[in-house]
Parts: C-alpha cells; sequence; structure tokens
C-alpha cells in the first residue's frame, strides 16, 4: 500500500509504499531528512507487477497471483536463483 506520512520539522508530505504492518513505522522526509509520521490519507494499494508475456510458461502474466496460478496449473515450481525445475 502507498501511504502519506507528514513531516514534523517542515510539514512537508512524503509517500512509502509499505506492507500494511508496517504502516506505523516512522518515515524520513523527502525534503529536509526530519522525523514523519502517517497520516489520515486515503491509502492506494501498490500494483505488485506490470503484465508481461512470460515465455517460460507461453502466457500472458497479470499478476503474482495470476502467475503462481498458471504455474500450479502447469505443474511447474521455481526455486529462486537456481533456475526452472
Amino acid at each position: 500500500m502507498i501511504y502519506q506520512y507528514r513531516c514534523r520539522d517542515c510539514k512537508e508530505i512524503t509517500e512509502a509504499i509499505r506492507k500494511v504492518e508496517d504502516r506505523d513505522e516512522p518515515v524520513l522526509c523527502d525534503g529536509c531528512g526530519g522525523d514523519c509520521r502517517k497520516i489520515i490519507s486515503l491509502s492506494r494499494p501498490h500494483p505488485d507487477m506490470q503484465p508481461y508475456y512470460d515465455e517460460n510458461l507461453e502466457t500472458h502474466i497479470e499478476s503474482r497471483q495470476h502467475r503462481e496460478k498458471v504455474m500450479k496449473e502447469k505443474g511447474v515450481s521455481e526455486a529462486y536463483g537456481k533456475g526452472w525445475h
């Protein structure tokens, strides 16, 4: 999710992509480097990835969840950093 934080010093608003459980952790201001705190604003989901064509799976992939589903349907697993198995 994308959250907004306001600097305690210069009052500038900084945005940060965070996991929901990390949303209340402090953020440093983009402007002055001061301490920011989360403000109440509309949070926006961050897309997990851009769609692409996967040559190994021979299909267009729309999201990480879609990729996992296609891999499961094709009986393919992947060990990260070690190639396809």
